[in-house]
Parts: C-alpha cells; structure tokens; sequence
C-alpha cells in the first residue's frame, strides 16, 4: 500500500462534501483547542476544511504522492503537508491529533497501535484529544463476500473490490489508463474494540466511543470513533 496509483484519482473515487463538512463538525465537538496535527491525511479535502473553519493544522502522510496531491490544491495559510508515518511523529504540541477515515486500520497490529497512542500521549496538552475512527467488527460479515464496484472515471474504467478474511479486510484497485493498466491492493485490519479501548486508556486517555459519528457506545454499524483525552 503507497497510495502512488491511487493518488491521481482519489478524490474522483471518494470526495464527498458532505462527510467532509460532519468530520469538520465532528472535530468542533471534541478538539478543545485549534492547533491540530493530522495523520493519513490523503488527499487534503478535511485538512483543507479544518483550515478554513478556523484550525491551525498539521496535515501529514506516509504517502508522498498523496501529499503532493494535496499540497497542490488551493489552501489557507493555516495548513500546512508534509510526508511523515504516524508510527514516528515528529516532535510538537497539540491540541488535538486526529485520524479519520479509517486510516487507523492500516496498522497491522495492537502494538503498532500501541506506538501511536503512546507518542500522541506525549505530543498532547494536557486536556487534548486523540480522535480516530475506525471499521467495526460487522465489517468483517459484510465483506465475507467480495463486494465489487465498477464505472468509469473521467472516462477511465476501473475496478474496486473488497473481501474480508479473518481481521483482514483486502480492498484491490484496478484502472485502466491511455498507459496501461495500474494497480494498487490495500489490507487493513480490524481491532476488537475493546482492545483498542484497554490500549488508549493503558496511555493514559479517559476514552468516550461512539457509533457512526455520533450514537454513543459500540453498537452495529460501520465505523466506531474513539475520543481519547490525555488526563
């Protein structure tokens, strides 16, 4: 997974203005400050948001392309991209780090989790929030069976399948482009909620959970958010 085919159609695969603007209002519920730091922020469009709504943000991720590709568009001042793992942050304060649109699930284990929560507990004012959403266990069932989705973009054909296998879920991009065909396979990984829940308060969070934005407790659904506040 690096995101380098993805990158140039991201946003005709996935922008969704109005998922963008309940992330934005998502944050303005939880983040009691406005300096933000970012993980797998992808393609800028909630980085970009968060700016003009009033956030100092640090938008970051691992993948070169998609930072290119963000940085490309017009932003505010107040944001800035730059290339960096969440599994190593780089040295700051914040008032909040967020993690949005699962891109949690792209670590591989409880450990990897581990290092993330324990850097953003250091990298936290006191009072500052780790937000993060990832997929629920029902995933996994709706997924058992591949999911298929074909069209078109900009007139370019493409394929997008996803199949789930133990706490994996496997998602396959094909597209076919004037210069051949290009693929890319993600695999992501889903957490036992409560484990998720032991590791972040381990770090010292006092950890609220909510379903599908805004029902509170692990219900069914298709994604959990985890507001984790630094004692």
């Amino acid at each position: 997974m690096n995101y380098d085919v993805l990158a140039s159609v991201y946003d005709l695969l996935v922008k969704d203005d109005q998922a963008t603007e309940r992330w934005v209002q998502f944050t303005r519920r939880w983040c009691p400050g406005r300096r933000v730091l970012e993980l797998a922020c992808g393609s800028g469009e909630i980085s970009i948001a968060l700016a003009r709504a009033g956030w100092q943000v640090e938008a970051t991720d691992v993948s070169p392309a998609m930072i290119a590709a963000a940085a490309a568009k017009p932003h505010p001042d107040t944001v800035s991209f730059h290339v960096m793992d969440m599994r190593a942050m780089e040295d700051g304060v914040w008032d909040g780090i967020l993690c949005y649109c699962d891109s949690i699930n792209y670590l591989e284990n409880l450990e990897q989790l581990q290092q993330v929560a324990a850097q953003a507990a250091q990298r936290l004012n006191r009072g500052g929030v780790l937000l993060f959403d990832m997929h629920t266990q029902d995933r996994l069932q709706e997924f058992a069976e591949e999911f298929i989705e074909e069209g078109y973009l900009d007139q370019m054909p493409y394929q997008w399948t996803i199949l789930s296998d133990e706490d994996r879920i496997y998602q396959h991009f094909a597209f076919w482009s004037q210069q051949g065909l290009k693929e890319e396979h993600h695999v992501q990984t889903v957490f036992d909620p409560l484990q998720v829940r032991a590791v972040l308060e381990n770090n010292g969070f006092a950890v609220e959970i909510l379903t599908d934005f805004d029902q509170p407790g692990i219900h069914p659904g298709e994604k959990l958010f985890y507001v984790g506040r630094k004692r």
